[in-house]
């Protein structure tokens, strides 16, 4: 791992992390499926069986967009800060993001503390799952610097 880069190890720490659920949820929804299919439909069978899909996509599109990431190479965007703030993700980890040319970057702490909306920056990032390897500030055209 000593070659990956930050933003990698990241996507790799994601998949890791998310993979094991998505196999619990797909063997639950299997279970539901099951029932469904041998005492029909009854209205919890339904409504455990809409909850446990949609907990299974949501899991299944960041496990596959991880893979993505993890088969690809970084790609740059250069773009104005239109937005940023912090969340706590899944109650345990606390991340920064950035909104900038429509979409959302997820920016390591150090990195976020110098970034202020309407700041002109240059990502380098990984294209799916909006994982930051560098971002710098870059002065506007109309800027010099004195």
């Amino acid at each position: 791992m000593a070659g990956r880069s930050k933003a990698k190890n990241a996507v790799l720490r994601s998949t890791i992390l998310f993979t094991p659920f998505l196999a619990i949820t797909l063997f639950g929804l299997g279970i539901f499926v099951r029932e469904f299919l041998t005492e029909g439909a009854t209205t919890g069978l339904v409504v455990g069986l809409v909850l446990v899909s949609s907990v299974a996509l949501l899991l299944g599109y960041q496990v596959v967009q991880s893979i993505r990431d993890l088969l690809s190479q970084p790609v740059e965007t250069i773009g104005e800060v239109e937005r940023s703030w912090t969340r706590n993700d899944m109650f345990l980890f606390r991340n920064s993001y950035v909104f900038l040319d429509r979409n959302v970057y997820r920016v390591p702490p150090e990195l976020y503390l110098e970034l202020s909306p309407g700041d002109r920056v240059r990502i380098v990032h990984l294209p799916h799952t909006g994982a930051v390897e560098t971002i710098e500030l870059v002065a506007s055209e109309g800027e010099t610097n004195a």
